[in-house]
């Protein structure tokens, strides 16, 4: 095939008619992308390694209403499973104001306020919250990495005789509060 052949059939390309939306919908769920529970992306059980394109994975998270996780790249997005959490908190810093006592560095690339609230430690698991996805601002799940639970164990006490252990955050002027073990309602 000649060189004039293949600009002709990109024209022909161009002038199809748009994908119906059960069609779409169908693509969009038919794509084999998966993160599995350490973050790490699989499309069609090949591991995504290419630096810029986690970065890229990591911006486009988002949730439906649903509860759906969704991957959205510039106008373009699909469904992808998720083992666990969409994000993981990578440390934890003092904030910057009296709304945000501390702030969680998400693997995004974003630095958010810790919703003090949310915060809770999943049982064998670890600690967890939810900061908004950048797209819809819907609250996507954070799952504490082991350097980010280290930088939040400087305010946190075991009272030998509570049951669970206290975010004590007294000289950043915040009450103390148990860390539940389950979700906040």
């Amino acid at each position: 095939m000649g060189a004039l052949e293949y600009t002709d059939r990109m024209s022909d390309t161009e002038s199809r008619p748009p994908i119906d939306a059960e069609t779409l919908e169908r693509l969009r769920r038919g794509i084999p992308l998966r993160m599995d529970a350490r973050g790490q992306f699989t499309l069609g059980g090949d591991l995504v390694t290419h630096p810029r394109v986690l970065d890229a994975f990591r911006r486009g998270l988002d949730i439906t209403e649903a509860g759906e996780h969704q991957l959205h790249i510039g106008d373009q997005w699909c469904y992808l499973t998720v083992e666990d959490c969409p994000l993981r908190a990578t440390a934890v810093r003092v904030g910057s104001g009296d709304n945000a006592p501390l702030t969680i560095r998400l693997d995004d690339g974003r630095s958010v306020p810790l919703e003090l609230a949310g915060l809770w430690e999943e049982p064998e698991r670890g600690l967890r919250c939810s900061a908004p996805a950048r797209r819809s601002g819907r609250a996507l799940a954070v799952r504490f990495s082991n350097t980010a639970q280290m930088d939040l164990a400087r305010w946190i006490v075991w009272d030998d005789g509570a049951a669970r252990p206290q975010l004590d955050l007294h000289e950043l002027g915040v009450a103390a509060r148990l860390i539940p073990d389950a979700p906040p309602s």
